[in-house]
């Protein structure tokens, strides 16, 4: 039985992979020339397009990851009424979040909450957690 034969031809194309190699060049120098003109992207600097976006995001995140029972305990922490729809559970909290006077409230929540997840982890000291 014969094996069938393969041929492998190799072409040399130096003069394709320059040109390719200096249009990327000049691809690449043409967007960071675009990226640093500051004057056509004045229109995105709005703070309050980014503070929306980012409301929004949060918003997603504790739609799709948290349950009500979760959430409800975000918003006692904060003192907030429980709502009990999760809507407007969300909101209420995301308005509390998104408020630059409440940043180290939401930090000091955050890093406690991470705590709790840890501890909830550890076979021992996973008894004593009740959230």
């Amino acid at each position: 039985m014969q094996n069938p034969a393969v041929e492998l031809c190799i072409m040399n194309h130096e003069t394709d992979l320059e040109s390719s190699a200096s249009t990327y060049d000049s691809m690449l120098q043409s967007l960071h020339d675009e990226l640093n003109n500051g004057a056509d992207f004045a229109e995105f600097e709005d703070p309050d397009f980014f503070k929306m976006d980012c409301a929004t995001a949060v918003s997603f995140d504790y739609e799709m990851n948290y349950t009500i029972k979760q959430l409800k305990h975000i918003a006692g922490y904060y003192g907030l009424k429980c709502k009990p729809r999760k809507v407007d559970l969300i909101q209420d909290i995301v308005e509390f979040e998104t408020d630059a006077d409440n940043s180290d409230a939401v930090a000091r929540r955050k890093r406690l909450f991470h705590y709790i997840d840890i501890l909830k982890t550890d076979d021992y000291m996973k008894t004593y957690i009740m959230m």
